[in-house]
């Protein structure tokens, strides 16, 4: 019976102490700045992700170009607005784990401006997602994010050169 009571007592003296915050608490904290990122993109707010990412943000990527600083990262933000003026990303999962929180996402958009060469088509593209960010001292330090660029571009009418075989 007495090494029950220990253990209830132990994390409680913990918490008590100043100790850090239960892991719970922080992956929640960590799925909650997951979508004061997603809401600031929505809204176009730019100037928030300036409380929410780190300076030396990084984003990593197979199907965009990798992005090294928060301003580098806000510019593209900005063209691909200026690209899909009516963007716009929806949550649908969420899974955090130590220092990571994943989402799989659906994110819509007309194409009412260029997208890097490939010209306005008026034509509007729905694209599954996934991010996956590391957060360092409660703010976004590193992305991952993976997406089909082909089914994206098809969508959007565009033609894609093939490959070869």
């Amino acid at each position: 019976m007495r090494t029950h009571v220990m253990l209830l007592c132990i994390p409680t003296m913990g918490l008590l102490a100043g100790c850090s915050a239960p892991p719970d608490a922080t992956l929640e904290a960590n799925k909650e700045l997951f979508r004061q990122y997603v809401e600031a993109y929505n809204s176009m707010d730019i100037d928030r992700l300036d409380e929410l990412m780190t300076d030396d943000f990084a984003r990593h990527s197979q199907a965009a170009t990798d992005v090294n600083s928060l301003e580098e990262f806000k510019a593209g933000l900005r063209r691909g607005h200026e690209a899909f003026p009516d963007e716009h990303m929806q949550v649908h999962m969420l899974v955090a784990e130590g220092d990571k929180v994943a989402g799989y996402m659906t994110w819509t958009g007309i194409q009412e401006g260029p997208w890097g060469p490939f010209p306005a088509t008026g034509q509007q593209a729905e694209l599954n997602f996934i991010y996956l960010f590391r957060v360092e001292e409660g703010k976004l330090a590193e992305m991952w994010v993976e997406w089909d660029n082909m089914s994206f571009l098809t969508q959007l009418g565009h033609s894609v050169p093939s490959q070869g075989t």
